[in-house]
């Protein structure tokens, strides 16, 4: 397997990493859902355990069974949703769902004096947790609303009057902190991520000249041969090779010798448009990837990069520069990369300081 092909498999099992680490921190995220849920069922079951005289019982523990499988079924089906596009709109349906649960038991138990309604913290710190500040808002409506329907049909609701009161305003304040804590855990987040997006720019641009690296222009060079076949348009690739540059660091030191290809670097950046590939090879071989450009197009590029770099650089040099366009009889990456590579050695075979074009007949030289 060539190291084309060795990108292509490395792209494609990033991109299935990525995904697969989605899905896990969802099923993770709708495990810690439905758990809670089930801890719930658990202590409103312990709770009608230890009260048998209260009001409803009869009815109560047919609703608390139906709470119990509906937790297992939610777990069970997790690894399912974990994978589909809707699984945030499910989530949050049902933590809401929870909290109206919830207010149902309590209001078949005693109303709002019902120390079931301690529960419906629960739901808030997992929409704390695992929610956008918007879901988690609608979670903390859910639960002051849900304790305004229960106050609203209890009959006994005048001798609770104080206790609704505490209930809503420390379930206000908790479903504020909730909101406040999912605003905080987003920043943090796409802090994260522009971090890592810097990170991944970085791990992609050669420190010293600003340029792609190999593992870059690899990528993009397939992408566009593709698009290339695709819709007819041309493409042309360009390999450039500083002349005798061991010299160069041999007479002025390594010092100066990194300064001219940061030097080149910056010129080739600067002379490409936003989606041409600008790339270092490794040493003193930098490349160009030039999108819907023919070889004549290839070339003025070519002539604009000697023009630029005449007087640039405090130590002169002279580069050889071989160009490819694609060819459609054998439209391959080694193919376009192969007849750049022999274009720029018939430039050193001629004396360096020149351009060469290759082409399926025949090399074409100028400058």
């Amino acid at each position: 397997m060539d190291s084309t092909k060795h990108g292509m498999l490395a792209d494609t099992i990033g991109v299935e990493s990525e995904v697969g680490a989605r899905r896990r921190f969802w099923l993770a995220h709708m495990r810690m859902g439905f758990g809670i849920f089930l801890f719930e069922t658990l202590v409103v079951m312990l709770y009608l355990h230890l009260t048998p005289t209260g009001p409803h019982r009869a009815a109560l523990w047919p609703i608390i069974v139906s709470w119990a499988v509906c937790a297992a079924a939610g777990i069970l089906v997790a690894p399912i949703v974990a994978g589909q596009s809707w699984r945030t709109t499910y989530s949050v349906t049902w933590t809401v769902a929870s909290t109206f649960a919830v207010g149902l038991v309590a209001l078949l138990d005693t109303g709002v004096s019902s120390p079931i309604l301690l529960l419906l913290y629960l739901p808030l710190a997992y929409a704390a947790l695992m929610f956008t500040s918007r879901s988690a808002l609608i979670c903390g409506l859910s639960t002051l609303l849900v304790v305004g329907v229960v106050a609203g049909f209890d009959r006994h609701f005048a001798a609770t009057e104080g206790w609704t009161s505490t209930l809503l305003g420390t379930l206000a304040g908790a479903a504020a902190l909730s909101v406040a804590a999912a605003v905080n855990r987003s920043h943090i987040e796409q802090h994260q991520e522009h971090l890592l997006a810097q990170l991944a720019e970085l791990a992609g641009t050669d420190e010293l000249t600003g340029c792609a690296v190999r593992r870059v222009l690899r990528q993009h060079a397939e992408e566009e041969i593709e698009r290339s076949l695709r819709t007819g348009s041309s493409l042309s690739f360009m390999m450039i090779d500083v002349d005798q540059f061991k010299s160069v660091n041999d007479s002025f030191g390594h010092v100066v010798g990194d300064r001219i290809l940061a030097a080149i670097g910056k010129i080739l950046v600067e002379s490409v448009r936003p989606f041409d590939v600008a790339s270092r090879l490794g040493g003193d071989e930098f490349a160009l990837l030039l999108p819907e450009t023919d070889g004549p197009g290839a070339v003025e590029v070519a002539e604009r990069i000697f023009r630029e770099l005449a007087g640039t650089v405090e130590v002169p040099v002279t580069l050889s520069i071989g160009v490819s366009s694609l060819d459609r009889s054998m439209p391959t990456l080694e193919r376009l990369f192969d007849e750049a590579d022999i274009a720029l050695y018939q430039v050193k075979r001629a004396g360096r300081d020149a351009i060469a074009v290759r082409t399926p007949e025949s090399p074409t030289f100028t400058r």
